[in-house]
Parts: C-alpha cells; sequence; structure tokens
C-alpha cells in the first residue's frame, strides 16, 4: 500500500473563464463527471472506505501543515459517500487545536443556504452532534450563538462585516469533494458551498490583514474521487483549486 500525497509549490491562479454560451456545457460537464464519481463510490463497501479513510487519517496527522497548525476548519464527513474525517476531528481535539466545522444557514439577502465554519467546544460537544439528513453531523441552530466563527465574533456574521471586527483566525482548511484532479482543481456538490466561503474569507481576510496569505487549502479524498492524470475538472473562475490533495493509492 502506497499513500499517494501530491502538491504543487505553484500559486493559485486564475483558470479559464467561459463564454455565456458555455456556461451550459460547463454544468453538463460537470454533472456527468458527478454522476460517474458517484456510482463508482457506491460499489466501495463500509470497509473498504473505512480502510482508505484510516491511511488517510494518518497522512493528515502526520503532515507538517497539521502539526504547524493552531486553528483548522474540516468537513464532517458523508457516510458511504466520502473520507471520514471521525478521527481527524478527535485527534485535533485531543491536541487542543481550535476546531472549525459547517453550519449551513440562509444568508440575509441569499435565497439558498450559504456556509460558516464555527468552533467546536470540545470532544462531548462533537459526540452531540446530530445527523442531518444526509447522515451528516450537524450543529444545532440553538448552539450558534455560543461558538466562535472562523471569520471572527460569534454566531454567524451580520450584514455589516465590519460591526463584528471580523479578523479571520484558520492556518488550514480540510475540504471534500467529488472528484480531483492532478492540478489541484476541486468538483464539489454542485451547491458552491466551498467556493462562496473562500471568497467571503478572502474578502474578511484582506480588510482584516492586508497581504496575509490564505488558510492552506488541503483536499481529502477516497482513491476512487481521484482522476487519471490525463484527465480535467472542468472548472471556470469560480472555482478554487487546493494546494494538496491527500489520499491512499494502491
Amino acid at each position: 500500500m502506497i499513500s499517494l500525497c501530491f502538491r504543487h509549490s505553484t500559486p493559485r491562479t486564475a483558470v479559464w473563464m467561459p463564454s455565456k454560451m458555455s456556461i451550459s456545457t460547463l454544468r453538463e460537464q460537470k454533472t456527468v463527471l458527478r454522476k460517474r464519481i458517484q456510482s463508482e463510490l457506491k460499489q466501495l463497501s463500509p470497509q473498504e472506505i473505512q480502510r482508505q479513510s484510516a491511511i488517510i487519517t494518518q497522512k493528515v496527522l502526520q503532515s507538517p501543515v497539521y502539526k504547524k497548525a493552531t486553528s483548522l476548519a474540516i468537513f464532517l464527513s458523508m457516510p458511504g459517500r466520502e473520507v471520514s474525517t471521525r478521527e481527524i476531528v478527535l485527534q485535533a481535539l485531543k491536541d487542543e487545536k481550535h476546531v472549525y466545522v459547517p453550519y449551513l444557514h440562509k444568508g440575509q439577502d441569499s435565497k439558498g443556504k450559504i456556509m460558516d465554519m464555527l468552533k467546536l467546544h470540545d470532544r462531548h460537544d462533537f459526540e452531540s452532534l446530530v445527523p442531518d439528513a444526509w447522515g451528516i453531523p450537524s450543529l444545532s441552530p440553538d448552539t450558534v450563538l455560543q461558538r466562535s466563527n472562523a471569520l471572527g465574533g460569534m454566531g454567524v456574521p451580520s450584514e455589516d462585516m465590519d460591526d463584528q471586527g471580523n479578523f479571520p483566525t484558520l492556518d488550514v482548511i480540510y475540504m471534500p469533494a467529488v472528484a480531483f484532479d492532478y492540478s489541484r482543481q476541486r468538483l464539489g456538490h454542485g451547491k458552491g458551498f466551498y467556493d462562496r466561503y473562500l471568497h467571503t474569507y478572502k474578502t474578511c481576510l484582506d480588510a482584516a490583514q492586508p497581504g496575509q496569505k490564505m488558510p492552506f487549502l488541503v483536499g481529502i479524498a477516497l482513491r476512487q474521487q481521484i482522476l487519471s492524470p490525463e484527465e480535467k475538472v472542468p472548472v471556470n473562475d469560480d472555482d478554487w483549486p487546493v494546494d494538496e490533495v491527500l489520499t491512499a493509492h494502491e
């Protein structure tokens, strides 16, 4: 068994932005790729997902990025569909790192939901999370006001972010995906939660600390979610690449 980790030292750069005439084609390409990868994931047994998750967990915990981080954000897993992050979360809490997890809510000016990263208090807090309709452990709305936001302040941001004195705090963000390619491009689930969150984070960061670097972005995925070297994720300017991808590979 070989652990596969691919990383590039080149900075994030803008990618090709399709014309209006090709946006529908881009969506179609993403939809086709999502269906293909999701079909492959359905063939995996729980034991295989657990096996790969254990390899990836060790890869994360042994990495210099994790060891140096004092504050991190990480997704909570969808059972049977992606890498289990449970042991990473538990170890990070044991290591006394500040751990932030996704909270989806309706934005003030948004027709759909948006994502914030809110802090877990401790192991008991994490173990008390109730699964949502997708089986993902989720924060209760009743606890939101008592949780630190990774953008600064408590709870979800107000309409005027400056009024909260936002001061982004994350060192690293561990990101899920349907698929990654060898250029570190990411295919999400199609809702745009992470792409919009990263844009918001950068806006807050530039306002609070001009010139400060964004958090290090790490994609973690099952090996079936990694495209062949010849295949590319279809992307546009709204799609953020990650800095590193961690997976397990035979």
